[in-house]
């Protein structure tokens, strides 16, 4: 049985054997868990952690339909699926961030309505130095993620139940950056491999019963209708994007903008459904 399928059959016994606990009561908080690296806890360049990232401004449009949603971001800046699994970077009591978002479900149960999850980029973080491809950087950092995800989603299956709405993100791509520098080509070489890697976390996501939130596909990755993009000049729609919802073109740092994590927002908001919709038995997107 392949390691997807696998993960599908885990996760589907788990709902079967309802582990999710009791329904959530009509009054006392509810919570929506952000879990990821350091996108998820808005990290921008130069602030380090804020409140503007996209778990944030996805929080304020789910509490304008239930106000009792709380945020609770367990996030950790530099994180990779190992150290998720085996901490080392953030300190949590319970030991790693994984450990931290089990003992939080549990605790919780029946009160959690959502979690989303970023992670895995840091896996492959550097290997794509001066636009080449570093092959043992990407065999060993597409390893741990082949081995680490699926016990990931596994994991926050079996702990939350099938009472949360679940769902995750593809990854845009700061490649493209390297556009605006001269480097055209590496631009282009970038496009394939954040698509594999994609692709991948993807086909894990759905597996596990995540909602996939396409925000490479909201950063246009693979739109080249050329745009004016001062002060860049005329550039593909997704290099003007990546420059204007990310820090890369200018001083080198991935992380989004304030507009750029607002963008994310909507995208997880596209299959993240509200509190009215859900009751009203209305189906969330794949």
């Amino acid at each position: 049985m392949g390691l997807v399928r696998s993960i599908a059959v885990v996760v589907a016994a788990a709902v079967g054997l309802g582990l999710g606990g009791p329904a959530a009561s009509a009054s006392g908080p509810e919570y929506y868990l952000a879990l990821g690296d350091s996108l998820s806890v808005g990290v921008q360049a130069g602030a380090g952690r804020t409140d503007q990232g996209y778990t944030d401004r996805l929080h304020a449009a789910l509490k304008a339909r239930n106000p009792r949603l709380e945020l609770v971001k367990l996030g950790c800046p530099g994180e990779t699926t190992s150290t998720m699994l085996k901490g080392g970077i953030c300190r949590y009591a319970a030991g790693s961030q994984i450990e931290a978002a089990e003992a939080f479900l549990k605790a919780h149960a029946g009160r959690v309505r959502y979690v989303t999850l970023d992670i895995g980029a840091n896996d492959t973080n550097g290997c794509l130095p001066g636009g080449g491809v570093d092959a043992g950087c990407a065999v060993r950092g597409v390893g741990s993620l082949v081995a680490n995800l699926p016990q990931i989603t596994a994991r926050l299956r079996l702990a939350g139940g099938g009472t949360p709405t679940y769902a995750a993100m593809n990854y845009y791509n700061p490649g493209l950056a390297s556009w605006v520098s001269g480097g055209k080509a590496a631009a282009l070489a970038s496009i394939p491999v954040v698509d594999a890697f994609n692709a991948y976390e993807h086909g894990v996501y759905l597996a596990a019963g995540f909602r996939v939130a396409d925000v490479n596909g909201a950063f246009a990755g693979h739109d080249f209708t050329e745009v004016k993009a001062p002060p860049y000049g005329a550039v593909p729609l997704g290099v003007a994007r990546i420059c204007a919802w990310t820090y890369q073109c200018g001083n080198g740092d991935g992380h989004a903008t304030p507009a750029g994590y607002q963008e994310i927002a909507n995208a997880f908001l596209k299959v993240v459904p509200t509190m009215s919709a859900e009751r009203a038995g209305v189906p969330g997107t794949a």
